[in-house]
C-alpha cells in the first residue's frame, strides 16, 4: 500500500506526492510503518513499529490501515501485538482523512481488549499528537525510552498556543503523573517486552485435580490480648503488603499510575507469577508517604489491575495493608467514597477468581475495597476494623482514652472475625511477622497456592453466584422481614382492620 493525495495538498513548490517520493527514497519504505509477525524471548508476537524519519512517522491512510490489519491478525490469532511508536501525530497533508485514522486505530485496539488479546506500547523519542492520543494509549502495558519527548503538541505549536517554549512533554513527566508504567532503557526492552507478553498472552481457565480441602480451623489462642494483637498488627517492622508482594510473587512487573495524571505509592500493582502461575497482585503499602492512606487515583491505579486480571482471566490477589482511605480535604475533592465504590462493585463481579489476604491493618471502607472476592484470608496477627479503636473512642465517648476497652468489643482479630464467618482461613505466624518476614511469606504463599487450586474447579458463572451469595448471607440479623402495605384509599374500612 501507499498513500494517494485525497486533499490534493500541495505546500509551497512541493506537492504531497513529491514529498512522498522523497521520503520512499531516502528511507526504502513504502509509508511511516512497517508490520510484521516476529518471536520475542520465545513468544509469537505481532509488531508494528514506527519510523519517524519517513514524514516523521506521522498517522496517514496507509499507516492507519497498517496498525489496523495489524491489530487484527493479533486478534484473530490471538498473538500479543506490540507497538513501538515513533510518530508526530496525524499526517497534515492528508487532513481529516488522516485524523479519522485515529478513530480507526483506536478501534482496532478495542476490539483487541474484547478478545483478551495484550496490547504492549512502546512510547519512543517522540510520540505526540495523534498517535498519542490514540492506540498509542491503550496499551494494557505502556513503556516509554529515557528523555523521549511525550506530549499531545510539539514544542513550535506548544509555545504558539500556550507561550512556554518549554513543553511539559517527557518520559519521566508522564512517569511522575501516572500516564505510562515504566521507563526502559533500549537493551532492556526485549527481556521487558518478553516478559509481559509472555505473562499477558491469552490464558484458558486452569483445570487442576480438585486438591485436598484446605484447613479453615481457627488457630489455638495464643493468650495474648487483644491490644497486643493490634500492636502486631501496626508494628513498624512488620512487612507490609508490598514487602510480603515482593517476597512471595516471582518475576512481578509493577504498573504504574491511574493513566488519570496520578501514580499513589500507597498501593502497588503488578503482575507476576506464583510458583510459575501468572498472577495480578494488589497490594498495600502502610508506608507509603500517605501512611498507607490511599488517595482517589490509587483505587483508580487498582482498578486497572482487577481490568487486566479479568481481560486475560488471571487470578487476582490483593494484600490490605491501610488504616483507612484517605479522608482529607483533596482526596475528598477528588472523589474517594467514589473510587472505595467503584473498586467494591468491580471486585463482586470481577470474572476471575480473586482471593483477598488482611496481612496488616485492615482499617474500615478504604480496607473492605480489596477485600471483596472469592475467598478472604487474615494472618493470625492481623486486624480488620469498621473503624480504628481509638477513633470509636472519640466518637463515642469524645476522647481516644477507651481505645484498648473498644478494641476487645469491636471483635477485630483474625479469630474473632473466622468466629462470625466473615474470614474464610487464618494463617499462622510463627513467629510473628516482623521477627521472620520471609518464614511468613513461605507461610502465605502455601497458603495462597492452595486456595487457588481450589478455585480454579469453579466456572466464572459459578464464582459470581457464589461471591454474591457471601456477601448476602452476612450474619447478624435478628427476627424476620416484615411487608407492610397501606391499602388503597377506596378499599380502607375492612382491608384496615384486617391489616
Amino acid at each position: 500500500m501507499w498513500s494517494g493525495n485525497p486533499i490534493h495538498f500541495s505546500a509551497g513548490a512541493e506537492s504531497y506526492d513529491k514529498q512522498l517520493a522523497k521520503a520512499q527514497a531516502e528511507t526504502g519504505l513504502l509509508d511511516a510503518v512497517v508490520t510484521g509477525r516476529a518471536r520475542v524471548m520465545g513468544i509469537n508476537v505481532v509488531i508494528v513499529v514506527f519510523d519517524f524519519r519517513f514524514l516523521g512517522g506521522s498517522m496517514g491512510t496507509v499507516v492507519g490501515e497498517k496498525v489496523a490489519r495489524a491489530f487484527d491478525a493479533g486478534r484473530r490469532q490471538r498473538l500479543p501485538v506490540i507497538v513501538v511508536c515513533s510518530s508526530g501525530g496525524a499526517r497534515i497533508q492528508e487532513g481529516m482523512v488522516a485524523l479519522f485514522q485515529m478513530a480507526k486505530t483506536t478501534l482496532g485496539a478495542a476490539r483487541l481488549r474484547e478478545q483478551g488479546v495484550p496490547l504492549l506500547t512502546v512510547l519512543a523519542d517522540p510520540t505526540m499528537g495523534g498517535v498519542l492520543a490514540s492506540f498509542a494509549s491503550l496499551g494494557d502495558v505502556i513503556l516509554a525510552e529515557p528523555h523521549a519527548r511525550i506530549s499531545f503538541v510539539g514544542p513550535r505549536v506548544h509555545e504558539k498556543a500556550i507561550g512556554d517554549a518549554v513543553p511539559p512533554g517527557t518520559a519521566e513527566f508522564a512517569f511522575q503523573h501516572g500516564t505510562i508504567d515504566a521507563i526502559v532503557e533500549r537493551e532492556n526492552l526485549r527481556p521487558t517486552l518478553g516478559h509481559l507478553a509472555a505473562l499477558l498472552r491469552p490464558h484458558q481457565a486452569v483445570r487442576t485435580k480438585k486438591p485436598a480441602a484446605p484447613r479453615l480451623v481457627p488457630l489455638a489462642g495464643s493468650g495474648r490480648s487483644v491490644w497486643e494483637t493490634v500492636e502486631l498488627a501496626r508494628h513498624p517492622a512488620r512487612p507490609t503488603g508490598r514487602d510480603l508482594a515482593r517476597r512471595i510473587f516471582q518475576d512481578a512487573f509493577e504498573l504504574h499510575g491511574d493513566r488519570s495524571g496520578e501514580d499513589d505509592d500507597s498501593f502497588m500493582a503488578g503482575i507476576g507469577t506464583l510458583q510459575g502461575r501468572p498472577v495480578v497482585v494488589v497490594a498495600q503499602d502502610r508506608h507509603s508517604a500517605n501512611g498507607g492512606r490511599a488517595r482517589p487515583s490509587g483505587y483508580r491505579k487498582a482498578q486497572r489491575a482487577f481490568t487486566l486480571a479479568e481481560r486475560f482471566f488471571l487470578p487476582l490477589i490483593t494484600l490490605v495493608d491501610t488504616p483507612g482511605a484517605a479522608t482529607d480535604a483533596e482526596a475528598e475533592a477528588g472523589g474517594i467514597t467514589g473510587a472505595v465504590a467503584e473498586s467494591l462493585a468491580r471486585l463482586g463481579r470481577l470474572r476471575t477468581p480473586v482471593v483477598n489476604v488482611v496481612v496488616g491493618e485492615g482499617g474500615s471502607g478504604g480496607a473492605l475495597a480489596l477485600s471483596v472476592g472469592d475467598r478472604l484470608l487474615m494472618l493470625e496477627n492481623a486486624i480488620f476494623s469498621v473503624i480504628g479503636p481509638e477513633a470509636a473512642s472519640t466518637i463515642l465517648y469524645h476522647d481516644a482514652d477507651h481505645a484498648h476497652e473498644l478494641a476487645g468489643q469491636l471483635k477485630l482479630t483474625a479469630r474473632d472475625l473466622f468466629g462470625l464467618r466473615l474470614v474464610d482461613r487464618v494463617v499462622a505466624e510463627q513467629p510473628a511477622g516482623h521477627e521472620a518476614p520471609d518464614v511468613l511469606a513461605t507461610m502465605l504463599r502455601r497458603a495462597l497456592v492452595e486456595e487457588l487450586a481450589s478455585l480454579d474447579q469453579v466456572g466464572v458463572k459459578t464464582l459470581l453466584s457464589r461471591r454474591e451469595a457471601k456477601f448476602r448471607h452476612v450474619h447478624g440479623l435478628r427476627g424476620r422481614f416484615q411487608l407492610l402495605m397501606r391499602p388503597p384509599a377506596d378499599q380502607g374500612g375492612e382491608h384496615a382492620q384486617r391489616a
